[in-house]
């Protein structure tokens, strides 16, 4: 009980954090996205994207804002090119996955890839799935994002178990209640949170540099 208390207390914290400013936060981080394709414009919003994978979860919104923080710092103030992408992440969900797909076509031309933490998998997740590179291919410059262990810490114990059992179809009636109430502080928190809150960042090394060592 003491521990479900102090978890609660946690989020309560974090949801706060996530509410001060959140309009102009919400309106800058799911602001559209500006990609080229093929030398047209387009301005790609995180409805539209909603509307291709069907619904706006947690999952499209943090690939959908990581996207957004990997382009600020990998392009700066330039408009990448969709073919200028390729992305390996480690979060196997039909809603990431059709969020880069969408907005880069990474997919349909073989540069999207996983690389999933030990002991997971489509079914078993954790907090440490959420985690993307992002490598700019015209430069091999690369980034990884993170979301921040804390926003994990703070959430239900019993949450990524609790999806293990929806994906079998095995959850109880209590336990999928509890599973949506979660869910949805999640993505309010994805939604809500200043990046410099959400995410952690590293440039990292190619792997052409790593074996010139």
């Amino acid at each position: 009980m003491k521990k479900m208390f102090m978890a609660a207390a946690g989020l309560l914290c974090l949801v706060g954090m996530a509410s001060a400013g959140t309009t102009s936060v919400r309106e800058k981080a799911l602001s559209p996205i500006s990609i080229y394709d093929e030398g047209h414009l387009l301005e790609l919003s995180i409805e539209d994207v909603g509307k291709y994978h069907g619904d706006i979860c947690p999952c499209v919104v943090v690939s959908f804002r990581a996207m957004k923080l990997a382009i600020s710092k990998l392009w700066e103030d330039e408009i990448p090119d969709r073919e200028d992408f390729k992305i390996i992440s480690s979060l196997p969900s039909d809603g990431s996955e059709d969020t880069f797909e969408f907005i880069t076509r990474v997919k349909k031309r073989g540069d999207f890839s996983f690389d999933l933490p030990q002991g997971t998998s489509k079914l078993k997740t954790s907090g440490k799935n959420y985690s993307f590179v992002f490598i700019r291919k015209s430069t091999d410059k690369r980034i990884k994002i993170s979301v921040k262990k804390r926003v994990f810490q703070e959430i239900d114990d019993r949450f990524f178990e609790i999806r293990k059992k929806i994906k079998l179809q095995k959850a109880t009636k209590k336990e999928e209640k509890i599973f949506r109430l979660e869910k949805s502080k999640l993505k309010y928190v994805f939604m809500s949170l200043p990046p410099e809150d959400l995410f952690e960042f590293e440039y990292i090394k190619s792997d052409k540099n790593r074996n010139a060592k």
